[in-house]
């Protein structure tokens, strides 16, 4: 019997032994199939593109025939070139001293300040490029305000309004070109020299000796012109093509000052809303406004000679509505494709897009690579609802530019996975089985309200015979 019962024994212990084994097999078997799905869940991930892209080839197919030195075209909202040519070639831009001198005099004066008039501002203005429209010559001792100096200085390419302004601003023309050029840097001008304010050669110079030139890029003028945003002043300025002014000569007089490119806004049927014109031994047009698509830009353009430059302008407005266009990069609501994410209770939920962002691109381009990282943290904590952000998908664009997009659940995910939990979850999704649920359970509500009110009258009718018994005996 002894030996019976050992046997016995020896074989139970021997298939616990093997269900023990057995069981520690399945579970290495489990693990090894759920590493195997992260590494194929992290597979389908895309990965970060090796290929460099040039910041050029957003507008590689981009055909612009012209005769100018130098020309870009920029995208204030996305802060990107649309299209250049010899974007950081070193060009002489006499007019840029004015540029620089408007941002100083909105700095610092008013437009009804009044601002004398030197000797040598006056010797200045008589070289304008042509006889002023409004027949008054700047004379030594005269006094003008703020606002007609920068309209003579930006209709008529005045020197000595340009003169007389800067000359309020410092004490001698050498420290005032040394004003300009530490107001050039902290505006960011990294290309910008300047020498000189005035536009025009003196017939009475002494010596036949070339006036000393200011040189800058297209892309710092560009910058110039992303810096009067913080400017109503200058802004007023150069959105301004026709204007009335009072001023003191020989008495009041009711000037009619009028822009020498005032064409330009009516020919771009509204589209240019911000320009600046300067012409002398090489032309600028700086200017700013919308497409007929939507499409915020900013222009410059720089010429050998004299000239205005509005057709030249045109063409580009024209131009970047024909190549460009802006769509949706992704849709509020849209689910984010082959991505899924899990809770830390063990839900696994669908990715949507949270916000809708759209984006530029050549019209016969998506201009997208096919790399789409996902960045989040997972496991997410409970509650989580939607709307929730729990990860950024970012795109990346051909010329390196990169966007991001906030992502979230595409549901509620509730605290607990009781079945409670997952009872109301189905009712919510089913609108009529809720109701009916509802009215079920207010009438079993109005019925135990009636059976209660009922035996608390029966009650109360027993309980009232009851001491009227007593009394009676």
């Amino acid at each position: 019997m002894r030996k019976l019962s050992k046997a016995k024994e020896s074989k139970r212990l021997g298939d616990r032994k093997r269900i023990c084994s057995l069981g520690l097999i399945m579970l290495l078997l489990g693990l090894s199939i759920a590493v195997l799905n992260s590494a194929i869940v992290a597979a389908q991930l895309p990965s970060p593109s090796e290929e460099a892209f040039n910041q050029s080839l957003i507008y590689r197919n981009f055909k612009f025939e012209h005769q100018l030195l130098g020309v870009g075209v920029y995208d204030a909202k996305w802060e990107q070139f649309l299209y250049g040519d010899q974007l950081e070639a070193e060009l002489s831009v006499p007019s840029v001293s004015r540029l620089v001198l408007l941002s100083l005099v909105a700095e610092r004066f008013n437009q009804d300040d009044l601002i004398f008039i030197s000797s040598s501002a006056a010797v200045a203005d008589r070289n304008l490029a042509a006889q002023s429209p409004d027949n008054i010559l700047l004379s030594g001792g005269q006094q003008f305000s703020v606002e007609y100096l920068v309209y003579r200085m930006l209709f008529y390419h005045s020197d000595g309004a340009a003169v007389a302004l800067l000359e309020a601003l410092a004490a001698n023309a050498g420290d005032g070109i040394r004003l300009l050029n530490q107001q050039a840097e902290i505006m960011g001008l990294t290309r910008t020299k300047i020498s000189s304010i005035r536009l025009h050669s003196h017939s009475n110079d002494i010596t036949d000796t070339p006036m000393p030139q200011n040189t800058t890029t297209i892309t710092d003028l560009i910058k110039i012109m992303l810096s009067y945003r913080n400017m109503p002043k200058v802004q007023a300025w150069l959105s301004t093509y026709e204007t009335f002014l009072t001023v003191n000569f020989d008495g009041q007089r009711l000037l009619s000052l009028r822009s020498p490119i005032y064409r330009l806004w009516s020919l771009s049927e509204g589209q240019v809303n911000q320009a600046f014109n300067a012409q002398d031994s090489s032309s600028l047009t700086l200017t700013a406004g919308t497409t007929k698509e939507g499409h915020t830009i900013i222009t410059a353009s720089v010429a050998a000679n004299k000239s205005n430059m509005i057709q030249d302008v045109l063409r580009l407005y024209s131009a970047i509505d024909n190549y460009y266009e802006e769509t949706p990069l992704v849709s509020k609501g849209e689910k984010m494709a082959g991505l899924k994410e899990r809770a830390e209770n063990g839900d696994v939920f669908d990715l949507v897009y949270l916000e809708t962002i759209n984006y530029l691109h050549p019209e016969d381009d998506l201009f997208l690579t096919q790399d789409i990282e996902y960045q989040g943290n997972p496991p997410y904590l409970l509650p989580l609802t939607a709307g929730t952000i729990t990860g950024k998908a970012v795109f990346s664009l051909k010329n390196g530019m990169k966007i991001s997009a906030n992502v979230g659940p595409d549901r509620d995910i509730l605290s607990s996975r009781s079945q409670v939990a997952l009872f109301l979850r189905n009712l919510s999704a089913n609108l009529n089985l809720a109701r009916l649920l509802l009215f079920l359970v207010i009438l079993l509500i109005l019925f135990l309200s009636f059976a209660l009110l009922r035996n608390l009258l029966r009650i109360f009718y027993y309980w009232r015979a009851i001491r009227g018994s007593k009394r009676h005996n």
